[in-house]
């Protein structure tokens, strides 16, 4: 058969990056995983074509057999135009991954064939029933799969120079039980990890498929310790002897810091970045919220404990919960600042179906509307603390200060001050970076405006008077602050236009 698998274009966002992609040369920041790692799990007897729209254009007239597709909730309105559209085609449709096991019963009656939950097991079987004209309009494991017998992902299929990092995943599941996570309904409580050998031959892979940066997209790479130092420990074997090619980054709870021998495993690895759900400063909120392992230590001193190993920590953070009155977004900047966080996703509280928050909230009568899956623009909560205007309003100062020049630099720069050695040394330099440096200048310098360029050029000029080791990721810092300063000011927009005419709510 010939299968086409589609993953629809991202949505506008803080991780999309969207208006300097051009100043790297890509398309898109990464592949989204399940199209590969579905491609893996199909026999070689098919062929099979992955189209990622991001990064290509869709063939809607390509000659399939099948087509799949998948997606996140924040994807569904492309996922169902892309779907119609080949189903009025004739052609016959697949539809899988978070958003349809979430929500299953969104896609029934509007798909040929719906997958809930893991594919590892009802994918290969799917197309044996496929193949004799036998299958069923909905497939379900029975259990959680082994992830140590899952062929690897078919990263070859990628048109990898498209992307600025690959990606990979070594454990699903996460042990923790906070309340606004739907990453325990989906994947469950109890770590489900790969082999350290599985791991490293993926790595590897992407390593002769040119990767310079790999993005481990577990969303707690560390909900079983254990396994990972095995791993981690292997992941500095390897880098040490190959002079470290590639820079790894991954999603931690933010435990990792009550950790010294697994932060030490990870520094040496080259690990130069973390994404941490830290989510408030404020210890209500999180106990509120059952974010438990935050509160077991000074969140401040944890963060600067996990940057002090030479790791930057991105930050997770969320306004809204029933604790969170009108001084919330004053003590957010503070922390943000204070903790030298140059990077802060921030949003607004969202209860995503089938989650303990979802059903507390409509049990009390405050859920609003059903979630659209993206935390920037509006909550589908009503807020107990404040209004809904307060919350947006104050929302809306929080990002517009988190992104100004001012802010965003003085914690930029903070961090780059007190960052901890990474292990190749800081300066990192490789093929094609003052070609990068290039564009980077004439964007954010000869293009960017007087402001912009005062900005980039005093961060700069800074970092290589006091630290010029660190200089590399000062760029990156001065090309990725115009990315979130544009994000942010479309954002603010369309709060505006939102709540220009919003009742004042008690």
């Amino acid at each position: 058969m010939k299968i086409y698998l589609v993953t629809p274009r991202n949505p506008p966002s803080f991780w999309t990056y969207d208006s300097i992609l051009p100043v790297l040369g890509k398309r898109c920041i990464f592949p989204n995983l399940s199209m590969p790692t579905l491609a893996g799990l199909t026999s070689a007897e098919h062929e099979v074509v992955l189209c990622d729209e991001n990064v290509e254009e869709i063939d809607f007239d390509a000659p399939a057999d099948l087509v799949g597709v998948t997606g996140y909730i924040i994807h569904k309105q492309r996922m169902l135009e892309i779907v119609e559209a080949f189903r009025r085609r004739g052609r016959f449709v697949a539809v899988g991954g978070p958003f349809a096991s979430l929500c299953p019963e969104e896609w029934r009656g509007r798909c040929d064939a719906l997958f809930v939950d893991e594919a590892e097991e009802t994918w290969p079987e799917f197309l044996r029933d496929f193949a004799e004209g036998r299958a069923r309009a909905e497939y379900r494991p029975d259990e959680k799969p082994d992830l140590t017998r899952a062929p690897a992902p078919r990263f070859d299929l990628l048109k990898v120079d498209r992307y600025h990092a690959l990606t990979i995943q070594f454990a699903r599941g996460c042990p923790f039980t906070c309340e606004f996570c739907d990453i325990i309904v989906v994947y469950g409580r109890k770590p489900r990890a790969k082999t350290v050998a599985q791991v490293m031959d993926e790595i590897r892979t992407c390593h002769r498929l040119g990767a310079r940066q790999v993005f481990i997209v577990d969303d707690n790479f560390i909900g079983n310790k254990k396994l990972a130092k095995e791993l981690v420990r292997e992941m500095a074997r390897w880098g040490a002897e190959q002079g470290w090619p590639i820079d790894f980054q991954t999603e931690v709870s933010l435990n990792l810091a009550q950790d010294e021998e697994l932060l030490r495993l990870m520094h040496d690895a080259n690990f130069t970045t973390v994404f941490i759900g830290i989510e408030s400063p404020r210890r209500e909120s999180l106990q509120e919220s059952r974010k438990t392992q935050n509160i077991r230590g000074d969140l401040l001193e944890s963060v600067r404990r996990v940057q002090a190993h030479g790791i930057q920590v991105q930050a997770g953070m969320i306004v809204g919960f029933d604790h969170d009155d009108e001084s919330i977004f004053e003590e957010q900047l503070r922390f943000i600042q204070e903790a030298r966080i140059p990077v802060s996703m921030t949003g607004m509280l969202q209860a995503m179906p089938k989650t303990p928050l979802h059903e507390r909230v409509a049990r009390e009568g405050r859920l609003l509307s059903a979630s659209t899956g993206d935390q920037f623009v509006l909550s589908n909560i009503l807020p107990r603390g404040m209004s809904r205007r307060a919350l947006y309003e104050g929302y809306r100062h929080l990002v517009y200060q988190l992104y100004d020049f001012r802010h965003y630099r003085r914690r930029a720069l903070a961090y780059l001050m007190h960052r901890g050695r990474q292990v190749h040394g800081g300066r990192n330099v490789r093929r094609g970076d003052l070609a990068r440096l290039g564009r980077v200048l004439n964007e954010t310098v000869i293009r960017g405006g007087p402001r912009r360029a005062w900005f980039t050029l005093s961060l700069l000029g800074a970092t290589l008077l006091r630290r010029p080791s660190v200089f590399k990721e000062a760029v990156s810092f001065a090309i990725v602050h115009k990315a979130f300063h544009a994000y942010v000011e479309g954002l603010v927009r369309d709060l505006d236009a939102r709540v220009r005419d919003l009742a004042d709510s008690p």
